[in-house]
């Protein structure tokens, strides 16, 4: 009996590790799309930081002075906040659409 149980298993793991050309395919599209959204979200993200620190300089700058210039610093920095904010949620959509893509994209090929 326990040797019916190890073929089984191992029938199994064969049958597992056994794909077809559409799944590779498929698996390769969803790599591929999966690598693109994690560049478009390191980008934004490199991009952001450098967005944050001109904002916390600006803060710095604010905090030495004071009256008109330090508020005009003051609302430069947070004008940069908001928008690497919006950097990062616009990388955030465009990842996420290239990772739907990609998605569909596999779901095609296996439908072949």
């Amino acid at each position: 009996m326990r040797k019916w149980w190890i073929a089984a298993a191992a029938l199994a793991v064969a049958a597992c590790g056994a794909q077809t050309p559409q799944e590779r395919e498929a698996d390769q599209l969803r790599d591929a799309a999966e690598a693109q959204a994690d560049a478009i979200e390191a980008q934004a993200g490199n991009v952001s930081a450098g967005m944050k620190a001109e904002a916390e300089q600006l803060r710095q700058q604010a905090g030495q002075g004071g009256g008109y210039d330090a508020q005009r610093l003051q609302v430069r920095a947070e004008a940069r906040e908001r928008e690497a904010k919006l950097v990062e949620e616009q990388a955030e959509a465009r990842a996420r659409a290239v990772r739907d893509e990609g998605k569909a994209r596999a779901s095609a090929a296996l439908a072949k």
